[in-house]
Parts: structure tokens; sequence; C-alpha cells
């Protein structure tokens, strides 16, 4: 399977011949760039840094959103992200304009994530190592209205403080977050099927 297709390429450049087979590849494939690198797996890493780290005829872009780099339930590794990180220093680049969400969405980020640059731990727990930059807005001109009310760009739920509550199970914190989302998004769905075109 393609786990085995990874691990297997990962073992051979380490062993003698490793450094032939990585002539090769860098040879048919001189330019490599990864989309949504922050979900890249510690023998992804290994890979592509024997065959391309430190390369300078060939193209390693790497190209991630640190902020999501944290997910581990969608695969990503925040250490293999923080080793690419350190491995690449001085040459990074950060895209400065959201050119896809509403001003109102971005500003709100902006905000939320500023406002954390004061926790000791950094905005993500991990020091400096993975800093915020805001960024500026030329995106989305729309805007969310219900009910004849424009809505924010970003909305924060509670659950009301009843009890203490465990996070899995049917009463768990991540099953009653699960419900609360579903009911809002049918909520909104039932709204704008009321709504004359």
């Amino acid at each position: 399977d393609f786990d085995d297709l990874l691990t297997m390429l990962c073992r051979a450049l380490q062993k003698p011949g490793g450094r032939q087979l990585a002539r090769i590849i860098r040879a048919q494939f001189p330019v490599v760039l990864i989309d949504e690198f922050q979900d890249t797996d510690p023998v992804q890493y290994e890979i592509f840094s024997k065959v391309y780290l430190d390369r300078p005829d060939t193209g390693l872009l790497m190209i991630g959103d640190p902020k999501q780099a944290i997910y581990a339930f969608r695969g990503a590794d925040i250490h293999t992200y923080l080793a690419a990180r350190r491995d690449t220093a001085g040459s990074h680049y950060t895209l400065g304009t959201n050119y896809r969400s509403t001003q109102a969405l971005v500003q709100s980020v902006n905000q939320i994530f500023s406002a954390a640059i004061r926790h000791p731990e950094g905005v993500f727990l991990f020091d400096d190592q993975i800093p915020f930059h805001k960024v500026e807005v030329q995106g989305g001109k729309g805007q969310l209205v219900v009910e004849d009310e424009p809505l924010n760009g970003l909305h924060i739920r509670q659950l009301p403080q009843t009890a203490p509550v465990n996070k899995t199970g049917d009463a768990g914190y991540n099953a009653q977050m699960a419900r609360a989302a579903a009911g809002e998004i049918v909520r909104l769905l039932n709204l704008a099927q009321q709504q004359p075109p």
C-alpha cells in the first residue's frame, strides 16, 4: 500500500546505494512542490530531506499553514513541521494577503491570534518556533446575512457550565459540541430555504 511505498523508499535511501537512488530521483524530478506541508509525516519528510535538502541544483518548495500544523487528527505532525522550519531557516516566505476569505473573518482571526502573542509559550504553545503573522485581506466581498442581520466573521460557542464534562462518550464534550454545531448548521440551512431568492 502507499505506506509501504514510503517506508520502503525511506529505508532504501538509508542503505548502500541510497545516494545513487537520491541522484536518480533528483534527475527525474528536479523540482518538488509539497502543498499542505503541515500534514507531512516524519517518514515523508525524511525522504524529501534526504533527496532535496541543501541541494542547490534542485527546488524543494514546502507550502503550509503553521496554524494547521497542530491538527494531529488530520495527520499533521508538529515536530516534523518544526524540524522542517529549522532545516530551512532563512528561506521562509509568508503570504501577506488572504485572497479567499471575507474581511470580517480575516480581521477576527488576526484579533484572536494577536491577543495570544502575549502568552508566555507563544501563540501556538511552542514559544516562538511558530510565529503568527497578521495578514491583509483582498478577498471575498460577500457578507453572511441571517434574518436580515449581517453576521460577524467568527463565532465562538461555549457549552453551558452545568456539570463537569468528559471529552468522549455520548454525553462528552466532543459529542455535545458536534450536536451544537450540527444544530446551528441545520438552523442556518432552514433559514436559507425560507428566504426568497
